[in-house]
């Protein structure tokens, strides 16, 4: 089997790359180990609309579950304070429906899915890239996308680097919940969320409720539920991940491959968050990929890819690394501190005003500018 393009992967990093590179005009095969796209899924479903205008998408209402307003903070010790816009500012979605509405976008450009195919090998040839299936079937191709995900067995036989910062993620799906459907709740401890935070997403009559954790996210989830007082509601649907905290690897491309997505690490370190950042990255992918091979320069290394998409995001995932790693060091007693000290000292203001869910960097460094804010959580740091 032969394609101008292989794409390891069929998430949204994988349709967008392929959506792109086939709308240019050259062939796309997309290798998805699954039987079906998008199952099972492992994402909260929290995207913002200003992200999805971003990357020139026109979500079907099929795929949105409830829309949300902004935000409301809790510190280890119940300090909160609240960010809110008077329109939308996310939609959350159904994952599932969401994806494959991705990938038929990709496969009416042109590009041809096959299900059921997990890929296990990778080889980089002066003349062509090749990859084998799951029971030694060989497939060809002038260039790899690596979507495949934070495993990373491609881009490791490959030699590239796996993201780091790994977490693993519980999400529960609650039915049953009374609350307001405007807003998001982020729960910040090391009791029941070391190193992440716990959230809790409004759906239609539902929540989906989750953390992310050091350890024991299961166990620490229950806890959660038992403390937010929803231990009476209905389980209807429980989901395992990873989250990536870690920031983009090193390098994102070697001979006749590149990686995207969260096989890259181009996710959201403050928040877990990839559907936007990734897709950015995978339209830069696809497009350059294509250009590659229709100008036949694909032998030469992928440079303009990740030259493209770090001019793009670096400034963005150089502010949020610094975030995460204050979150990181900060004790809760630190955690407590800022947080009133954000409520008390403007800190809300910024937000609203500044606050982007995928281009971070302005509100975050003006956070960092106020001296009541920057003091009074270093003092704190460890304390």
């Amino acid at each position: 089997m032969k394609s101008d393009v292989v794409v390891v992967g069929c998430g949204p990093a994988g349709s967008l790359a392929s959506l792109e590179a086939a709308r240019k005009g050259v062939e796309v095969l997309i290798l998805e180990e699954h039987k079906a796209v998008g199952e099972p899924d492992h994402c909260a479903g929290l995207v913002s609309i200003s992200g999805l205008k971003r990357l020139d998408l026109r979500v079907p209402e099929e795929c949105v579950l409830n829309r949300v307003y902004g935000a409301r903070f809790f510190s280890p010790s119940g300090v909160t304070f609240t960010v809110r816009r008077r329109t939308a500012q996310a939609v959350v979605l159904d994952r599932r429906r969401f994806d494959r509405w991705l990938a038929s976008l990709a496969h009416d450009a042109g590009a041809h899915v096959i299900l059921g195919e997990k890929v296990d090998f990778f080889m980089a040839r002066p003349e062509e890239a090749v990859v084998a299936v799951k029971g030694g079937e060989e497939v060809r191709g002038e260039v790899v996308v690596d979507a495949e995900g934070c495993r990373g067995r491609v881009a490791r036989l490959a030699g590239l680097p796996r993201p780091v910062g790994r977490l693993p993620a519980v999400q529960f799906e609650l039915a049953g919940v009374d609350g307001d459907e405007d807003f998001v709740e982020l729960h910040f401890g090391s009791t029941f969320a070391p190193g992440f935070f716990a959230w809790v997403i409004p759906i239609e009559n539902g929540v989906r409720v989750g953390l992310g954790a050091y350890s024991r996210p299961g166990e620490r989830l229950k806890a959660f539920i038992k403390r937010r007082g929803l231990s009476d509601c209905k389980v209807i649907r429980k989901i395992t991940g990873v989250i990536i905290t870690g920031g983009p690897v090193k390098r994102t491309y070697a001979s006749r491959i590149i990686t995207v997505g969260d096989a890259a690490g181009q996710v959201k370190p403050t928040t877990g968050g990839g559907v936007v950042t990734g897709g950015i990255c995978a339209r830069v992918a696809g497009r350059v990929v294509a250009e590659a091979i229709l100008e036949g320069k694909v032998g030469k290394p992928l440079r303009a890819y990740e030259r493209t998409w770090r001019g793009i995001l670096g400034r963005e995932f150089f502010f949020m690394g610094l975030a995460r790693k204050f979150l990181n060091k900060v004790s809760d007693r630190g955690l407590d501190v800022a947080f009133s000290a954000i409520r008390e000292h403007g800190g809300t203001e910024v937000l609203e005003t500044y606050g982007d869910m995928d281009f971070e960097s302005e509100a975050l460094k003006r956070l960092l500018v106020n001296p009541y804010i920057l003091l009074r959580s270093i003092l704190h740091l460890i304390v």
